[in-house]
């Protein structure tokens, strides 16, 4: 989660983390769908330029949107900020990358569009009328490792748009001055071709960023429920690299199913705890994962985690099994009127939660994780004399990763609410994680060594 806006379950996400996703009590509201268009490979025009940058870059699409997701990031993306400014027309739509930030984890791109006629508006979110960047070097299509593509946007005027998207390139090996080409294929609904090529410059994120070479190999046993049976199953995965970064925190782990059923591939996927050298928990956040690729046979995913810096000396992976004959259940309502809110989820963690903010359009709340707590936070909402209110809205999803917070907003506006029962809400609630158990007795060191 990071900011993770209308969380979606992707086709090639791996089985564990879809397992994970289901093992929650399902909720009632209803997240709004997104459906884009696949990016083509086709190319009309390129554009290429070499630039130096030798100073810190003001973004400013931070300047349009004073309620950015990313807002907490802000200073991160300058500090490892280029100043780009090239532009591609097509279809009677300029396509500009304003600024992009890099270091070895991602690129995140700042850009605008602008058409000579009126944006199509798709119920006022800017979201929605956001476009996807497909990214190449060599040739070859950067295959990002998160199930989700990570964007927001904002609109400038009626025919003008600025847009954010961050590109997962931890799976590749970027140099100062190798060349990155960003295609769109489709901007406001209008299919065309807007091609740009850049050298990148990761200079600015050298002396704050640490890559480790871990490259070891390691088996994990678990057993499973399948069709009523159970099944002992190896896990094969290879710990390749950790890095440590100004724009956030990888380990990157590959995995080679040992087993594969008709409906399902067991994984580890990011069914994992991660201690520090100090035997504090870091949050691993809940981004999903890609498949196993058809051509190598081998599950390739970087999972982000928090709370670690450059003088950590080591990490321990601890794997999650999840007991699916335990039942998870909800936890006794607790009021709104008195935070922090404390709900322990389990035996290894908690869920604090510090502030809860209900208006007749939007529900906003912000917590933080206390040990091993899985997932996002999902809460059901009561009025005082302890009935459900239901509710149906789109979720955002922000993360301070500086701080550790989280924040979730609902929002109410477009569905059938019964505004009259929203402002009754006086108490909530959120479920157990009593299936998780950490395998220590598997516990995996990690030493941290460039």
């Amino acid at each position: 989660m990071s900011k993770f806006d209308d969380i979606k379950i992707p086709d090639n996400i791996d089985e564990v983390t879809k397992n994970a996703i289901r093992r929650g009590k399902t909720k009632k509201h209803q997240y709004k769908k997104v459906t884009k268009v696949a990016a083509s490979i086709a190319v009309i025009s390129t554009l290429t330029i070499t630039t130096t940058f030798a100073v810190e870059y003001i973004i400013d699409y931070f300047n349009h949107n004073k309620q950015s997701l990313y807002l907490s990031d802000k200073n991160d993306f300058e500090k490892t900020s280029n100043n780009i400014n090239l532009t591609v027309k097509d279809k009677g739509i300029e396509f500009t990358i304003d600024n992009i930030s890099i270091d070895d984890n991602y690129i995140t791109v700042f850009h605008t569009s602008k058409t000579d006629k009126n944006i199509n508006k798709i119920d006022k979110d800017a979201y929605l009328d956001n476009l996807i960047i497909s990214t190449y070097m060599d040739g070859e299509r950067i295959e990002e490792s998160s199930g989700i593509i990570e964007h927001e946007a904002t609109y400038i005027s009626e025919n003008e748009l600025k847009g954010i998207q961050k590109i997962d390139v931890s799976s590749v090996d970027i140099d100062n001055n190798d060349e990155i080409v960003f295609r769109v294929n489709e901007i406001f609904g209008i299919e065309g071709n807007w091609v740009i090529s850049t050298k990148i410059d990761k200079s600015k994120a050298i002396d704050s960023t640490y890559n480790y070479n871990v490259n070891k190999d390691y088996t994990i046993n678990q057993t499973y429920n399948y069709n009523n049976e159970k099944i002992d199953i190896k896990h094969n995965i290879n710990v390749e690299k950790v890095i440590i970064s100004p724009l956030s925190n990888t380990i990157r782990i590959n995995e080679k199913p040992t087993k594969v059923f008709k409906d399902w591939t067991p994984m580890l996927g990011n069914s994992f705890a991660l201690f520090d050298d100090k035997n504090n928990s870091l949050d691993v956040l809940d981004k999903g994962g890609s498949g196993v690729n058809t051509k190598t046979g081998i599950a390739s995913n970087s999972y982000e985690f928090l709370k670690v810096d450059k003088d950590t000396k080591s990490l321990t992976l601890v794997p999650i099994s999840f007991a699916h004959s335990v039942e998870n259940k909800e936890l006794e309502p607790q009021s709104i009127g008195n935070l922090p809110i404390v709900f322990e989820t389990s035996e290894y963690g908690k869920i604090v939660i510090e502030d809860i903010k209900i208006t007749d359009t939007e529900i906003k709340y912000t917590y933080y994780k206390d040990g091993v707590v899985p997932g996002y936070l999902t809460l059901w909402f009561y009025d005082e004399e302890g009935d459900e209110i239901d509710i149906s809205s789109s979720i955002k999803e922000s993360l301070d990763r500086h701080t550790g917070r989280y924040t979730t907003i609902l929002k109410l506006e477009g569905y059938e609410n019964d505004i009259s029962k929203i402002r009754k809400i006086k108490k909530v609630s959120t479920f157990s994680h009593s299936d998780m158990k950490l395998l220590c007795n598997q516990q995996i060191k990690i030493d941290l060594k460039e």
